[in-house]
C-alpha cells in the first residue's frame, strides 16, 4: 500500500509517495519560498497531489498523509519552530481542507523524529540511540529502549540548543547563548569562514579543506568539537549505544570526525565511551521516509 509523505524543511519541501517497503515512487523537491503559514501548507499540498497523479493514484486510496514539520508537535498542533519563524498554530487545520481527507489519517511529526523513526525502521537501527542533523539548525531525537522519546510537552531530544560554549558564545536563533546550533550548524561554519576572511559557504569551506587550507581545518576542527562536546553530554545522560548524523553538513563527516571524536573521548565517561557515530545511511530522504512510516508502512 502506498502512503503519502510531506518533509517539511526550513529552506524546501520534499513530497513523495511511498510503498511499504520505503521505496519512494515519485517525489517532488522545492525550495521553500514563502515561510507564511497558509503559502506554506499550500505548496505542500500541491506538491504532494503532483506526487498522487505521478503515482497513479489518488489522496483518497493512499493509507494516510504523515508530514514532518521543523518544530515541536503533538501530531496536531505545532508549538513553534525558530527556524522557520513560526508561533503556535494548527497544522492538521492547515493541511486537512487542502488534501479533504478525515482528520485521522493526516498526522505529524517533528521533523528529526521522524528522521530517528526512519532510522530505526529502514536505516542502521538499534535500540538506544540518538539522531542529530547537522544543517540550517542542529535538530535532534532521541530513541530508548526501541521507543521514541517525545518528552513531557513533546520537546525531548532538542540537542541542538544544549549549550557548548561559555567563554566566546554566540546568539542562538532561540534567543539563549552558547547552543550547537549557533556554534555548530551550517550557518555556524559560514559565519567562522566569513570572520576569518572567507567568502564561503559551510560547503565551500569544506572544499577549502580538502584542498589543504589551513584556516578552513581550524573552522571545521572548531564545529567537530563543539560536536564531540555536545555528543559527550548526551551520552553521559542516556549511555546510548549509537550516534547518527544527517543533514547537508553530514556529507563532510569525515572531516568533523577527528576533532568530534577527540573532544567526544575527553568528556564521556569510560563506561558510555563505546558509541558508533556515523553518517545516517537514509541521507536526505530520512524525514521524508520517517514521515511515511507515521502509518506504520515501514
Amino acid at each position: 500500500m502506498l502512503t503519502g509523505a510531506i518533509d517539511g524543511g526550513g529552506t524546501k519541501i520534499l513530497t513523495g509517495v511511498v510503498a511499504d517497503d520505503g521505496t519512494v515512487v515519485a517525489r517532488r523537491e522545492e525550495l521553500v519560498v514563502s515561510r507564511a503559514i497558509p503559502d506554506y501548507f499550500a505548496r505542500c499540498a500541491a506538491m504532494l497531489k503532483a506526487c498522487v497523479a505521478e503515482a497513479g493514484t489518488t489522496l483518497e486510496a493512499l493509507r494516510g498523509v504523515g508530514m514532518s514539520v521543523p518544530g515541536m508537535t503533538d501530531g496536531r498542533q505545532v508549538f513553534g519552530s525558530p527556524s522557520a519563524g513560526w508561533g503556535a498554530f494548527s497544522a492538521l487545520e492547515q493541511l486537512q481542507p487542502l488534501l479533504g481527507l478525515p482528520a485521522e489519517r493526516i498526522r505529524f511529526e517533528n521533523d528529526i523524529n521522524a528522521c530517528a523513526l526512519a532510522e530505526l525502521r529502514l536505516g542502521g537501527g538499534g535500540d538506544d540511540f540518538v539522531w542529530l542533523t547537522v544543517s540550517t539548525g542542529n535538530g535532534g531525537a532521541v530513541v530508548a529502549n526501541g521507543l521514541l522519546v517525545r518528552g513531557h510537552r513533546f520537546c525531548a531530544g532538542e540537542l541542538g540548543h544544549l549549550k557548548v560554549e561559555f567563554d566566546h558564545p554566540y546568539r542562538c536563533g532561540c534567543g539563549a547563548m552558547g547552543c550547537l546550533e549557533a556554534h555548530a550548524s551550517g550557518p555556524a561554519i559560514a559565519r567562522m569562514a566569513h570572520e576569518a576572511g572567507l567568502s564561503v559557504d559551510a560547503a565551500g569551506c569544506a572544499a577549502l579543506v580538502r584542498e589543504g587550507n589551513v584556516t578552513a581545518r581550524r573552522i571545521y576542527d572548531r564545529a567537530g568539537l563543539y560536536l564531540g562536546r555536545a555528543l559527550a553530554q548526551v551520552a553521559n545522560a542516556l549511555n546510548i549505544e549509537k550516534a547518527y548524523l544527517g543533514g547537508g553538513v553530514s556529507r563532510s563527516i569525515d572531516l568533523l570526525m577527528p576533532a568530534l571524536r577527540t573532544e567526544f573521548d575527553r568528556l564521556v565517561l569510560p563506561q558510555c565511551r563505546d558509541v558508533t557515530i556515523e553518517r545516517t545511511r537514509l541521507g536526505c530522504d530520512a524525514s521524508l521516509l520517517g514521515a511515511a512510516s507515521l502509518f506504520g508502512n515501514a
